[in-house]
């Protein structure tokens, strides 16, 4: 009884096991969220390259009414590692280069709002994403705050 039990949990760890390699490429993902009239649009591209460094690119969209910020882009890089179905990234850089458009948004509205992206990059550099599922064009992942995302291969 107990070798089966031991088997079946071999079996088990191998398949959530997921080889790094497997993760190397371009992932895409798109949420879309709304609170208090204000509809936000967030457009991550996520690169994991092979030398187990990454570069994040996330394009933030904000509208409430008539105004509107287009293309907030928030860049990072870091380094990243896998392990069974965990993945660690450590966010070494992280910049706020511009927005594309504004309208009837204050200078300083736009500040805060890309400091306050950027600061969710910069106060947690280390983060830990549980691998909920994956496949050669998608990949599911949850946070620590049970935040899931849903990426596909570009």
């Amino acid at each position: 009884m107990i070798k089966i039990l031991l088997l079946v949990t071999i079996i088990t760890e191998t398949i959530f096991a997921i080889n790094p390699n497997e993760l190397v490429g371009k992932w895409h993902a798109y949420t879309e969220s709304t609170l208090k009239g204000t509809v936000t649009t967030e457009e991550e591209y996520f690169d994991l390259n092979a030398d187990y460094t990454f570069k994040i690119q996330l394009f933030v969209n904000l509208n409430k009414g008539d105004a509107f910020i287009k293309g907030l882009r928030i860049e990072g890089s870091g380094i990243w590692k896998s392990r069974d179905n965990t993945l660690a990234i450590y966010i070494k850089k992280v910049e706020v280069p511009f927005a594309k458009e504004i309208y009837l948004i204050s200078q300083e509205s736009l500040r805060n709002l890309a400091n306050n992206f950027k600061h969710k990059y910069e106060s947690e550099p280390l983060k830990l994403i549980h691998i909920k599922s994956f496949t050669a064009t998608q990949l599911v992942t949850s946070t620590e705050s049970s935040i899931e995302t849903v990426y596909t291969r570009q």
